[in-house]
Protein backbone atom coordinates (compact mmCIF):
# COMPACT_ATOMS: atom_id res chain seq x y z
CA UNK A 1 0.00 0.00 0.00
CA UNK A 2 1.35 3.75 -1.13
CA UNK A 3 1.87 6.21 1.32
CA UNK A 4 0.80 3.79 4.52
CA UNK A 5 2.86 6.06 7.13
CA UNK A 6 0.48 8.88 6.61
CA UNK A 7 -2.77 6.67 5.95
CA UNK A 8 -5.88 7.10 8.49
CA UNK A 9 -6.84 4.28 10.57
CA UNK A 10 -9.73 3.09 8.32
CA UNK A 11 -7.29 2.38 6.09
CA UNK A 12 -6.23 -0.91 7.99
CA UNK A 13 -10.30 -1.75 8.36
CA UNK A 14 -10.08 -1.63 4.82
CA UNK A 15 -7.50 -4.49 4.61
CA UNK A 16 -9.19 -6.11 7.27
CA UNK A 17 -12.75 -6.52 5.00
CA UNK A 18 -11.17 -7.24 2.34
CA UNK A 19 -8.97 -10.45 3.98
CA UNK A 20 -12.56 -11.52 4.87
CA UNK A 21 -14.09 -10.97 1.40
CA UNK A 22 -11.23 -13.28 0.34
CA UNK A 23 -11.05 -16.12 3.10
CA UNK A 24 -15.03 -16.51 2.03
CA UNK A 25 -13.86 -17.42 -1.28
CA UNK A 26 -11.65 -20.37 0.10
CA UNK A 27 -13.08 -23.39 -0.86
CA UNK A 28 -11.95 -27.63 -0.11
CA UNK A 29 -10.00 -27.86 -2.76
CA UNK A 30 -7.89 -24.75 -2.52
CA UNK A 31 -5.54 -23.64 0.12
CA UNK A 32 -5.34 -20.16 0.83
CA UNK A 33 -3.33 -18.88 3.66
CA UNK A 34 -3.74 -14.80 4.44
CA UNK A 35 -1.87 -12.83 6.54
CA UNK A 36 -0.96 -9.09 7.50
CA UNK A 37 2.47 -8.60 7.68
CA UNK A 38 4.42 -5.08 8.42
CA UNK A 39 1.69 -3.61 8.79
CA UNK A 40 0.41 -3.21 5.89
CA UNK A 41 1.01 -5.82 3.72
CA UNK A 42 -1.70 -8.85 3.06
CA UNK A 43 0.48 -11.50 2.23
CA UNK A 44 -1.60 -14.16 0.31
CA UNK A 45 -0.78 -17.92 -0.57
CA UNK A 46 -2.58 -20.58 -2.32
CA UNK A 47 -2.24 -24.06 -3.85
CA UNK A 48 -4.08 -23.23 -6.84
CA UNK A 49 -1.37 -21.56 -9.72
CA UNK A 50 -1.95 -18.20 -10.86
CA UNK A 51 -4.77 -17.86 -8.50
CA UNK A 52 -3.85 -14.60 -6.46
CA UNK A 53 -3.71 -12.35 -9.50
CA UNK A 54 -7.08 -13.08 -9.52
CA UNK A 55 -7.37 -12.28 -6.01
CA UNK A 56 -5.55 -8.72 -6.63
CA UNK A 57 -8.54 -8.12 -8.96
CA UNK A 58 -11.04 -8.74 -6.64
CA UNK A 59 -8.87 -7.03 -3.87
CA UNK A 60 -8.65 -4.00 -6.54
CA UNK A 61 -12.35 -3.76 -6.95
CA UNK A 62 -13.33 -3.30 -3.18
CA UNK A 63 -10.45 -1.22 -2.30
CA UNK A 64 -12.01 2.31 -1.89
CA UNK A 65 -10.84 5.49 -4.40
CA UNK A 66 -8.28 6.72 -1.81
CA UNK A 67 -5.10 8.61 -1.84
CA UNK A 68 -3.32 5.25 -0.66
CA UNK A 69 -3.66 2.62 -3.71
CA UNK A 70 -3.31 -0.86 -3.00
CA UNK A 71 -0.51 -2.51 -4.69
CA UNK A 72 -0.33 -6.31 -5.71
CA UNK A 73 2.25 -7.81 -6.04
CA UNK A 74 2.00 -11.78 -7.06
CA UNK A 75 4.32 -14.99 -8.33
CA UNK A 76 3.65 -18.61 -9.28
CA UNK A 77 5.94 -20.97 -7.90
CA UNK A 78 6.55 -24.74 -9.63
CA UNK A 79 6.41 -26.17 -5.78
CA UNK A 80 4.15 -27.43 -3.55
CA UNK A 81 2.58 -25.86 -1.30
CA UNK A 82 3.82 -25.67 2.69
CA UNK A 83 2.26 -27.84 5.16
CA UNK A 84 4.13 -25.65 8.34
CA UNK A 85 2.92 -22.01 8.80
CA UNK A 86 2.95 -20.21 5.47
CA UNK A 87 4.41 -17.09 6.97
CA UNK A 88 7.44 -18.73 7.89
CA UNK A 89 8.17 -20.23 4.24
CA UNK A 90 11.75 -19.53 3.29
CA UNK A 91 11.37 -19.47 -0.52
CA UNK A 92 13.09 -17.65 -3.23
CA UNK A 93 9.86 -16.60 -4.79
CA UNK A 94 8.43 -14.50 -1.49
CA UNK A 95 12.16 -12.44 -1.64
CA UNK A 96 11.36 -11.81 -5.82
CA UNK A 97 7.55 -10.72 -4.56
CA UNK A 98 8.61 -8.37 -2.09
CA UNK A 99 11.00 -6.48 -4.75
CA UNK A 100 8.67 -6.27 -6.82
CA UNK A 101 6.08 -4.79 -4.87
CA UNK A 102 8.86 -2.58 -3.84
CA UNK A 103 9.46 -1.41 -7.48
CA UNK A 104 5.94 -0.68 -7.93
CA UNK A 105 5.22 0.96 -4.38
CA UNK A 106 6.75 3.88 -6.25
CA UNK A 107 5.40 3.34 -10.03
CA UNK A 108 2.84 6.02 -11.08
CA UNK A 109 1.50 3.89 -13.75
CA UNK A 110 0.93 0.37 -12.50
CA UNK A 111 -0.39 -1.27 -9.47
CA UNK A 112 0.20 -4.75 -10.44
CA UNK A 113 3.81 -6.91 -10.86
CA UNK A 114 5.22 -10.02 -10.67
CA UNK A 115 8.81 -11.23 -11.41
CA UNK A 116 8.98 -11.79 -15.12
CA UNK A 117 5.58 -10.60 -16.08
CA UNK A 118 5.03 -11.29 -19.73
CA UNK A 119 4.78 -7.91 -21.56
CA UNK A 120 1.63 -8.39 -23.23
CA UNK A 121 0.35 -8.78 -19.12
CA UNK A 122 2.10 -5.88 -18.00
CA UNK A 123 -0.28 -3.73 -20.47
CA UNK A 124 -3.15 -5.70 -19.66
CA UNK A 125 -2.37 -4.78 -15.85
CA UNK A 126 -1.15 -0.87 -16.61
CA UNK A 127 -4.39 -0.35 -18.37
CA UNK A 128 -6.11 -2.13 -15.18
CA UNK A 129 -4.80 0.26 -13.27
CA UNK A 130 -5.53 2.97 -14.69
CA UNK A 131 -9.45 1.83 -14.60
CA UNK A 132 -9.38 1.28 -11.20
CA UNK A 133 -7.87 4.72 -10.20
CA UNK A 134 -10.31 6.68 -11.73
CA UNK A 135 -13.46 5.45 -10.53
CA UNK A 136 -16.31 7.15 -8.41
CA UNK A 137 -17.26 5.18 -5.01
CA UNK A 138 -20.64 4.88 -7.20
CA UNK A 139 -18.99 3.17 -10.51
CA UNK A 140 -17.05 0.73 -7.93
CA UNK A 141 -20.13 -0.49 -6.38
CA UNK A 142 -21.46 -0.79 -9.77
CA UNK A 143 -18.05 -2.42 -11.22
CA UNK A 144 -18.34 -5.00 -8.18
CA UNK A 145 -21.43 -6.03 -9.26
CA UNK A 146 -21.11 -5.91 -12.68
CA UNK A 147 -17.93 -8.08 -12.10
CA UNK A 148 -20.14 -10.79 -10.11
CA UNK A 149 -22.75 -11.23 -13.83
CA UNK A 150 -25.77 -9.68 -12.14
CA UNK A 151 -27.95 -7.24 -14.84
CA UNK A 152 -27.67 -3.83 -15.10
CA UNK A 153 -31.39 -3.70 -14.18
CA UNK A 154 -30.94 -5.38 -10.62
CA UNK A 155 -27.81 -3.18 -10.11
CA UNK A 156 -30.47 -0.17 -10.44
CA UNK A 157 -32.47 -1.97 -7.87
CA UNK A 158 -29.34 -3.07 -5.41
CA UNK A 159 -28.20 0.79 -5.59
CA UNK A 160 -31.61 2.20 -5.50
CA UNK A 161 -30.25 4.46 -9.20
CA UNK A 162 -32.28 4.15 -12.49
CA UNK A 163 -31.18 1.62 -15.16
CA UNK A 164 -30.30 4.54 -17.16
CA UNK A 165 -27.67 5.91 -14.56
CA UNK A 166 -26.45 2.13 -14.04
CA UNK A 167 -25.73 2.10 -18.01
CA UNK A 168 -23.54 5.46 -18.07
CA UNK A 169 -21.62 4.32 -14.90
CA UNK A 170 -21.09 1.28 -16.75
CA UNK A 171 -19.63 2.84 -19.86
CA UNK A 172 -17.86 5.61 -17.46
CA UNK A 173 -16.22 2.88 -14.75
CA UNK A 174 -14.79 1.28 -18.31
CA UNK A 175 -15.48 -2.27 -16.02
CA UNK A 176 -16.31 -3.96 -19.49
CA UNK A 177 -13.02 -3.35 -20.59
CA UNK A 178 -12.29 -4.65 -17.31
CA UNK A 179 -13.85 -7.65 -17.96
CA UNK A 180 -11.47 -8.29 -21.07
CA UNK A 181 -8.55 -7.90 -19.14
CA UNK A 182 -9.62 -10.64 -16.40
CA UNK A 183 -10.33 -12.76 -19.29
CA UNK A 184 -7.45 -12.17 -21.06
CA UNK A 185 -5.32 -13.02 -17.77
CA UNK A 186 -7.14 -16.10 -17.11
CA UNK A 187 -6.48 -17.50 -20.83
CA UNK A 188 -2.77 -16.36 -20.41
CA UNK A 189 -2.78 -18.35 -17.59
CA UNK A 190 -5.52 -20.84 -18.46
CA UNK A 191 -7.13 -20.39 -15.21
CA UNK A 192 -10.26 -22.31 -15.03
Amino acid sequence: MSNSTKAPPEIYNHLSFIERKLRSLNTDNNKLYMNYRMGEELFIISSQPYYTILLSFYAKSLWPASNFPLKCSFHTVDDSYPEYNPDRWNHPAIKAVRESLEAIKKSKVQDFSSPDMPKGIEIALMYATDIFRTVTPLQQEVMQYYLTGISQKEIAKLTQRSVSTISKHVQVSRVKQLSEIIDYVIEHYEME
